[in-house]
């Protein structure tokens, strides 16, 4: 069922996210077009206002894709399971944990692909034939040392795995906010909103507490040899991994439980 739910998520979300995505990603490619066609060349004054007008919507848009993400994504969750829509969706044969999964998953996904977005962006406004060589030097760099170095392999995977786990915490965050903001009577959007800050200052509490405990140190210790750089490197940041792993789950866990406690107990539709 978590999959049929997964595939209605993705076609409602799909709708909406993917144009965003690709003006953003045409904007970007117009801005470079015109950066090239504007270079040493005397145009009319009409064309240097029309370009400066998609600089600033490709500089409008880039600072704000990830708002409008943020925003689509908390709409949804809100509007199929905390409003009208709700009174559907919870008589369905379906678990809350698989209609809140559903919707933790394709919001992660669309944050993952919104920040992608924003690099690609970047990236095409500033493409060219240097450009094209740079990245073409880290890819064969990056490859040689994956071949060479199997830690180096076992980094990215490793940030990778903290992206997407920061992903699904961020995703749990907002639904166990609008969660207990909508199981009152009145004000639901502004204290969700509240509630929101107040469980990003507990998690920024929680984060500090654990770090006092010694449990990681920031800094390795390379123990005075030059030889023991590279392991303790290695070392280190698979420390600091998992702390930072640890942390996610925990919070994540704990967002999770309050959304589904709320969804299930406190329910307030009206």
């Amino acid at each position: 069922m978590l999959g049929k739910l997964l595939k209605h998520e993705l076609r409602a979300t799909s709708a909406t996210m993917l144009p965003i995505f690709g003006v953003m990603l045409l904007v970007s490619a117009m801005v470079n077009v015109g950066a090239r066609l504007m270079d040493g060349r005397d145009l009319p004054n009409v064309v240097g206002v029309v370009f400066a007008l998609i600089i600033v919507l490709f500089v409008v848009g880039l600072m704000s894709i990830g708002i409008v993400t943020v925003f689509m994504m908390v709409r949804r969750f809100r509007d199929n399971l905390l409003r009208d829509e709700g009174y559907i969706m919870h008589t369905l044969p379906v678990s809350v944990h698989a209609q809140v999964w559903s919707k933790v998953i394709v919001s992660a996904m669309w944050y993952a692909l919104a920040g992608i977005t924003m690099v690609l962006s970047i990236f095409i406004v500033s493409l060219d034939v240097n450009t094209v060589k740079a990245v073409g030097d880290f890819i064969d760099a990056a490859l040689e040392g994956i071949i060479k170095e199997k830690h180096v392999a076992e980094i990215l995977a490793e940030i990778m795995g903290i992206l997407i786990l920061l992903s699904l915490v961020m995703s749990l965050s907002f639904d166990a906010a609008l969660s207990i903001g909508h199981s009152f009577a009145k004000r639901k959007m502004a204290l969700s909103v509240l509630i929101f800050i107040g469980l990003l200052i507990l998690s920024n509490i929680f984060t500090v507490a654990v770090a006092d405990l010694g449990l990681v140190r920031m800094e390795p210790d390379y123990g005075g040899a030059y030889s023991q750089v590279g392991r303790s490197f290695v070392w280190e940041w698979r420390r600091i991994c998992a702390y930072w792993a640890g942390i996610l789950a925990v919070e994540g866990a704990v967002c999770y439980a309050i959304t589904v406690f709320f969804l299930k107990r406190k329910l307030n539709l009206e």
